[in-house]
């Protein structure tokens, strides 16, 4: 097998907490180490950030913009891969032979956008965190408003396609960005990974891959109030890009779907029917966290927007 360049970007702003565990997944990887680079892309951070990416000799790149999404632009433009492997510092790969078995499939079809990583949760993790993880799109609401996928499998890999007219939020956390492809839609001084993915999407490119049994843990949230504080940060950050006449993924869903989904979050019914279901599916108990969590999510985005339009 020829193994394809890839070039892992790390965007950091003290990061010290999990930021070893990281790196050294990285490190451990069975992967021709001539075949990979490494960029900790980092916004001026002040604890042990940069000391902690120098002992793995990886690349160091000052991001005087600080946020993670001009980061993320900034390490692409850098970089020599072949294959963009987005990994946030909270992010462990779990395989050793991750990167061999997620390369494979963009070798395999070079029309695919990229390969995502499954979410698995962690033994003594925070049942939050556990939730976040099996429901894989960690937001309930946006889970609700992604487009159901077309699956096909393959001898090693599954095939995804997304629906024309519909649109589905992925693109860090482990993800394999095809650079021919992201060179294809033009990059940006910043990478807002879902947004981006929703351009690809346009410009046709709508098939991505999973490889089963591959993926990390990610270090999302560890408590209710965490998962509500990323809510309100999102939330925060989609209006900034509303007000700046910025296109966001959203722009896939149709008004129809996008008011269901409120109903069938704040209406308590169908989360736990789902809820259940999954249940006894996977015997996450994690799921029945589901019918309370849509509910904060639609609420907690609604008192984004409110506070918003009343401080205009």
């Amino acid at each position: 097998m020829k193994y394809p360049s890839v070039t892992f970007i790390i965007p950091t702003l003290n990061a010290e907490k999990n930021l070893e565990k990281c790196l050294a997944s990285i490190a451990k990887q069975d992967y021709p180490r001539d075949r990979f680079e490494v960029f900790v892309v980092d916004g001026e951070s002040t604890d042990r950030t940069r000391e902690i990416a120098k002992k793995y000799n990886f690349r160091v790149i000052d991001n005087p913009k600080v946020d993670p999404e001009s980061g993320k632009a900034l390490g692409i433009k850098e970089s020599m891969g072949e294959i963009i492997a987005l990994l946030d510092s909270d992010n462990e790969i779990i395989n050793r032979d991750w990167l061999k078995k997620m390369t494979f499939p963009i070798a395999d079809n070079p029309n695919l956008f990229g390969v995502e990583s499954e979410y698995f949760p962690k033994k003594g993790e925070s049942i939050f965190n556990t939730y976040c993880m099996v429901i894989h799109i960690a937001d309930p609401f946006s889970r609700m408003l992604a487009a159901r996928l077309v699956k096909v499998r393959k001898k090693e890999y599954e095939e995804f396609t997304i629906p024309e007219g519909q649109s589905y939020p992925l693109g860090a956390n482990g993800f394999l960005w095809n650079k021919k492809i992201i060179n294809k839609i033009g990059l940006k001084s910043m990478f807002e990974e879902s947004n981006f993915s929703f351009f690809v999407m346009q410009k046709g490119f709508r098939t991505f891959a999973r490889v089963p049994g591959y993926g990390i843990y990610h270090y999302h949230i560890s408590s209710f109030w965490g998962f509500v504080a990323k809510r309100l940060k999102i939330g925060g950050k989609f209006l900034n890009r509303k007000k700046e006449k910025k296109r966001t993924w959203l722009e896939g869903v149709s008004p129809f779907k996008f008011v269901y989904s409120v109903f069938f979050c704040l209406t308590f019914v169908g989360p736990f029917f789902e809820s259940v279901w999954n249940l006894i599916k996977t015997r996450q108990s994690a799921w029945l966290l589901h019918p309370l969590m849509s509910f904060v999510s639609v609420l907690t985005y609604v008192y984004v927007y409110l506070k918003r339009y009343f401080r205009a």
